[in-house]
C-alpha cells in the first residue's frame, strides 16, 4: 500500500511539473495550441464518417486513421478555396488600404474639422486635440503595419516550418487522443480517475462546441458583411469583411466595434450613406445578437453578460486582443471546474458513480 502511494503521489508532482514546463515554454507550443484547436473542430466531422461506415454500411474493420484522410481533404479544399478567393484578394485590397491611409485621413482630418467648425456642433479644446491626435497616430500605424510586413516576409520560413507540424499532430491528435486522455487520467486513483474524466469529457464537448459556433458565426458575419460592403459600394469591402468576421469572436463589444470602419469610409462619401450603414449594422448585429447566437451557442456558454464583460476586458487589459478572444471561453471552463467541485455531492455519489 505505502509503494502504491508513493508512486501515485511520484506521478502527480510529476504531472504538475510537466505543466509548470508546459506553461513557461508556451510561447512556442502555438502548433499544438493550434492542433488542439483543428482536433476539437473535426472531431465530429471524424466521428461521423467512422460511425457511417462502422454501422450504417457494415464496415466494421474500418479504423480511425482511414476516416481522418477525408475530413482533411476536406479542409485542404476549404483553404485552397479561402486563399484563392479571400485571402489574395484581401493581401491585395489591404495593401492598397495602407497606400491610400494618408489620403484617408487628410479627408477625415477635414471632415472633423467642418463639423466642429460649425455653429451646431461646439466641442472643448481638449476633445479636439483628442481626436485629432488620435488620426494622426492612426495615420503613422498604417506604414508602421507595411514596415512590419517587411519583417514578416524574413520569418516566413521558420512559420511554414511550423505550420508543417501542425497537420501532422492534428492527425495523431484525432487517432489516438482517447487514448491519451485516459492514459493521463488512469495515473490517478479510483473513483478520483472517473471524477476527472467527467470534468475533462465536459470540458471537451464544451470547448468544442464553442470553437465550432464560433467558426459558424464568424463565416456568416463575413459573407453578411461583405454583401453589404458591396451594395453599399463601400471601399475595401474584404477588409471590412475580415475585420467583422475576427471581431465577431469578441462577444459583445466585438461587433459594436467591427461597425466602426464601415461608418467612417461611410462618412467619406456622405451623410446619407453613413444613416444607411448605422441602420444596416444595427438590424445585423439585433439578427446575429437575439436569433443566431443564441441558436448556436445558446446552451454552450451560459455566463451572464456583465461577466462576459468583465473577463473581456480583463483579458485585453492582460494580454491584448488575443485575451479578449479567449478570455470567454476560458471563463467558461472555469465555470465548469468550479461548479462541479463546489456542487461536488450533488455531481458525484458516495460510490464513485457520476
Amino acid at each position: 500500500m505505502l509503494k502504491k502511494s508513493t508512486q501515485y503521489w511520484l506521478r502527480v508532482v510529476l504531472i504538475v511539473l510537466a505543466v509548470i514546463f508546459l506553461w513557461a515554454i508556451i510561447p512556442v507550443l502555438w502548433p499544438l495550441i493550434v492542433s488542439l484547436i483543428c482536433t476539437l473542430i473535426l472531431l465530429p466531422v471524424v466521428n461521423n464518417i467512422q460511425d457511417y461506415m462502422r454501422h450504417r454500411l457494415g464496415f466494421t474493420w474500418f479504423p480511425r486513421w482511414l476516416a481522418i484522410i477525408p475530413a482533411f481533404l476536406l479542409v485542404a479544399l476549404i483553404l485552397l478555396l479561402v486563399i484563392q478567393f479571400i485571402i489574395l484578394p484581401f493581401i491585395a485590397e489591404f495593401t492598397r488600404l495602407l497606400n491610400n491611409l494618408p489620403v484617408l485621413m487628410s479627408q477625415l482630418i477635414l471632415l472633423w474639422q467642418d463639423i466642429t467648425s460649425g455653429e451646431w456642433l461646439k466641442l472643448p479644446p481638449q476633445i479636439d486635440a483628442i481626436v485629432m491626435t488620435t488620426l494622426a497616430r492612426i495615420s503613422s500605424y498604417g506604414v508602421e503595419l507595411a514596415q512590419r510586413g517587411i519583417f514578416a516576409i524574413f520569418s516566413l520560413a521558420t512559420t511554414m516550418l511550423e505550420c508543417l507540424l501542425v497537420p501532422i499532430m492534428t492527425f495523431y491528435l484525432l487517432k489516438d487522443g482517447r487514448q491519451i486522455k485516459s492514459k493521463v487520467i488512469s495515473i490517478f486513483q479510483s473513483p478520483y480517475n472517473r471524477y476527472l474524466m467527467d470534468v475533462v469529457n465536459q470540458m471537451h464537448r464544451t470547448m468544442g462546441r464553442y470553437l465550432r459556433g464560433q467558426l459558424l458565426l464568424a463565416t456568416n458575419m463575413f459573407c453578411v458583411t461583405l454583401i453589404v460592403a458591396y451594395f453599399f459600394q463601400l471601399p475595401y469591402p474584404l477588409v471590412l469583411a475580415l475585420f467583422a468576421a475576427i471581431a465577431e469572436w469578441i462577444p459583445i463589444i466585438g461587433p459594436i466595434v467591427a461597425a466602426i470602419p464601415a461608418v467612417i469610409l461611410a462618412s467619406l462619401v456622405g451623410p446619407g450613406l453613413v444613416v444607411k450603414i448605422i441602420i444596416t449594422y444595427a438590424i445585423i448585429q439585433l439578427i446575429d445578437g437575439q436569433i443566431v447566437m443564441p441558436k448556436i451557442l445558446g446552451h454552450v456558454i451560459k455566463l451572464h453578460p456583465l461577466v462576459i464583460l468583465t473577463v473581456i476586458f480583463v483579458g485585453g487589459y492582460f494580454y491584448g486582443i488575443i485575451g479578449m478572444m479567449t478570455a470567454v471561453p476560458l471563463t467558461a471552463m472555469l465555470q465548469i471546474v468550479l461548479t462541479k467541485l463546489w456542487y461536488f455531492n450533488s455531481f458525484y455519489k458516495k460510490d464513485g458513480t457520476v
